[in-house]
This record gives structure tokens, sequence and C-alpha cells, in this order.
């Protein structure tokens, strides 16, 4: 199978997936973006924006780190959903196929939302660092954990196009 990224010019690369890996891959941006925007405290958040101290006798330097910070950090993860909703947009059918060019901004944006997909849905469904990936059939939880699984394999894909 070719790569799903593939660099095709300095700072260009073309991304191509199956319609129904688009499919998959649009709703999850508006998804994320719910988690971001929610002013209740919600676990996903905390693993997307874990903490400056960690100590807690600086719990008062930690909230002000939050104060002064959180709304940056929010905003640049909405951009860089914005970048990818808008990659996903423009992007066409060739040879059976769904493709689209990204320039090196828009591939570092998909780096980071493939990464904060997995982070959350990682939290979602209380995975731990030993997940092997291997699902069993019977698990109420398969398809969320291929997906989890898909994720981690599209930034495989990317962080190699990236590198090369």
């Amino acid at each position: 199978m070719p790569s799903v990224f593939k660099r095709v010019g300095k700072d260009r690369y073309r991304l191509r997936l199956s319609p129904e890996e688009v499919g998959v891959l649009r709703g999850l941006p508006d998804q994320l973006r719910s988690v971001l925007q929610d002013a209740e405290p919600d676990p996903v958040a905390d693993r997307l924006f874990p903490p400056a101290y960690r100590d807690p006798e600086d719990a008062e330097r930690q909230a002000e780190y939050r104060r002064l910070m959180q709304e940056d950090l929010v905003a640049e993860k909405v951009a860089n959903l914005d970048l990818v909703v808008g990659t996903l947009e423009r992007g066409e059918q060739r040879q059976r196929r769904w493709t689209v060019e990204v320039t090196e901004e828009e591939a570092v944006a998909w780096l980071g939302v493939l990464n904060d997909l997995r982070l959350a849905l990682g939290v979602r469904l209380e995975i731990t660092e030993d997940f092997d990936g291997i699902v069993m059939p019977d698990d109420p939880d398969a398809a969320a954990k291929h997906l989890l699984s898909y994720l981690g394999w599209l930034e495989e894909h990317l962080v190699a196009a990236l590198s090369s």
C-alpha cells in the first residue's frame, strides 16, 4: 500500500485516503473542538493541557499559568483544527482515492490534530500505555479502539513524510 502522506516538494505533501477514511475524519475535528471550547472540567482537556507545575505547593503558580495561557493554548489547537478542516474540504476524488496537497504548516497542523485526537480518544477509552492495539471482536469499544489505532497509523505515516 502506498504511503498515505508523501512529500511532493520542498514544503508540500500529498495526502491520499479512501472516501470512507475521509468520511470518518470529517466528523472528528468538531468533536474535539467541542471539548476544547467547553468551559466544564473534562479529563480530555486535562490530558491535552497538562499542568505546567506538578508540585501541589505550586497550585497558585499553576492557576496563574492557566489564567495567562489557557486561552492562547486553546486558540492554537482550534486554529490547527481549522487548517485540517480546510484541507478536508478542498480535497478531491482522483482515481478512486481522495487526494489533497498540503503545505508544511498544514501538515504540522495535521500532526497536532491527529495527536490530540488520539489523546482524547485514549482518555475516553481509559487506554494506558500498555495497550498493544489488539482488540477482541466482542469488545464493546472495538470500533473506537480501531479508530485509535488508525489515528496512530496516520500519525506514523505523517511523521515519516515530514522526516523524509
